[in-house]
């Protein structure tokens, strides 16, 4: 049994069989190849619930804008209780379910961005205008007192922030970071001269959290994160700390802006995509450097160096060049952890890694993965029998599309306090649910398929 602080986790079906009957370990080896017969089948972690399509085997997205369909994800999902917040982000809309799917298809309870679940205009919302407007929000978060929705409007370059919590499409956000009002845009919006990074304007902010009374935003197109003291409320606040720059008037990548280039390695960012904290650490994916940022400790001055890192060899050495197996990472896009364990969506591997007891621990060794068999081997997406293709070639006829096991780019994972990871199948067009508790480690990369 996997040993975790801060939540319980229950022994690993396909890895623990001595723990389960002769009957649930056919049906969940049947579950595994597709209810197909064959003499072995990849041992992959199977997803229990999804939302976005009417089953597993399903991946396009639909064309007709609806409660039960997602045009798009970038980011990680919001859960406060029951209560799912997603972003969907090419319907410019963020979906409301009142609660955790546990089967596929279900319909969203409420929207926010749109007069209805089948519109998806994009726009801004002036002051007061109802319903409030998005254009391609990235990421939601609820922080961990449930007193705030945070979200990344990344196409209008600007952070919102409701509370109370809104459960439907007439309560307008409280605050906007990043803008002078509701209804500017602007790329790194100044009042008058030059637009160029500020402490107090955006440019394609892709993740915003609120954790231990602090704002945190990924300012992905400024290369750099922002931190306020402080939940602002009122437009246009300062920031107090920058992350990834020298200052807050540059934004250049990493690599580039220090001298010492041992220095920029270490606290530069190129392109960083999403934040996790729980009020003690930070976690930040710094993508385009192919590495996960992990501060012991929500800085609290500008540019700190991370304590340690996830998907290089140390703080001061990178290769941008995408990386595999149990130590590479390739376009790591969004990051959680229950305070122990760190989960990362590993998008361009198709795949999330579970790193256990990480904290403390630098350039660490993944334990465990979901969406592949192993962590060492190939990465194909919607790859059920994992040869490096996509489909499963030893069906006939072979199968083209997606099952509960695999994924394809995924951009989001989140943890839930009830033993739940959720995880945003960008290319699939869905969210799945798993158990957290069901990642393998790939000693057992096939198991015996049910006759």
């Amino acid at each position: 049994m996997k040993q975790s602080s801060g939540r319980v986790l229950k022994a690993r079906p396909l890895s623990r069989n001595a723990a389960l009957g002769i009957a649930a370990v056919a049906a969940v080896v049947l579950a595994a190849c597709g209810g197909k017969s064959h003499d072995a089948c990849p041992n992959l972690p199977q997803a229990v619930a999804e939302i976005g399509q009417a089953g597993f085997t399903v991946a396009q997205p639909s064309t007709a804008v609806s409660a039960a369909t997602i045009g798009g994800l970038q980011g990680s999902v919001a859960v406060n209780g029951s209560t799912l917040y997603v972003a969907d982000t090419n319907r410019n809309r963020v979906l409301g379910y009142s609660s955790i799917p546990t089967s596929s298809g279900a319909p969203a309870t409420f929207v926010i961005g749109q007069n209805d679940l089948s519109s998806s205009t994009p726009g801004t919302g002036a002051d007061g205008s109802l319903p409030f407007r998005f254009t391609n929000p990235n990421r939601a978060w609820v922080d961990p007192s449930g007193n705030y929705l945070v979200v990344a409007d990344s196409g209008n370059n600007r952070v919102l922030i409701w509370t109370p919590l809104p459960t439907s499409n007439t309560e307008a956000p409280r605050v906007v970071v990043g803008q002078p009002d509701f209804t500017h845009n602007d790329v790194n919006y100044v009042a008058s001269g030059s637009n160029g990074p500020q402490a107090d304007n955006l440019n394609n902010p892709t993740s915003a959290i609120i954790a231990n009374g602090k704002l945190i935003v990924v300012d992905k197109g400024n290369n750099r994160v922002l931190i306020w003291k402080a939940v602002p409320t009122a437009a246009l606040a300062s920031a107090d700390f920058v992350l990834g720059q020298s200052n807050m008037t540059t934004n250049t990548p990493s690599g580039d802006i220090f001298n010492n280039a041992t220095q920029a390695y270490t606290i530069g960012m190129r392109q960083p995509t999403d934040a996790w904290s729980a009020g003690a650490q930070l976690l930040v994916t710094d993508t385009n450097n192919q590495r996960v940022l992990v501060y012991n400790n929500i800085p609290n001055t500008t540019n700190p160096t991370a304590d340690n890192v996830i998907g290089q060899s140390g703080i001061g050495s990178i290769v941008q060049t995408p990386g595999t197996g149990s130590t590479g990472l390739n376009t790591p896009w969004s990051v959680t952890s229950d305070g122990n364990n760190i989960f990362v969506a590993d998008s361009g591997n198709n795949r999330i890694l579970e790193y256990v007891s990480a904290f403390g621990r630098n350039q660490q060794a993944a334990n465990y993965v979901f969406g592949q068999d192993n962590i060492t081997g190939v990465y194909a997406a919607n790859d059920p029998d994992q040869n490096n293709q996509v489909g499963d070639q030893r069906n006939n006829p072979a199968t083209i599309g997606p099952t509960a096991g695999t994924l394809n780019n995924p951009r989001g994972v989140t943890l839930t306090s009830s033993g739940q990871l959720i995880v945003s199948d960008t290319a699939n067009s869905r969210v799945m649910v798993y158990t957290a508790s069901s990642g393998v480690d790939g000693t057992r990369p096939q198991v015996p398929c049910t006759p």
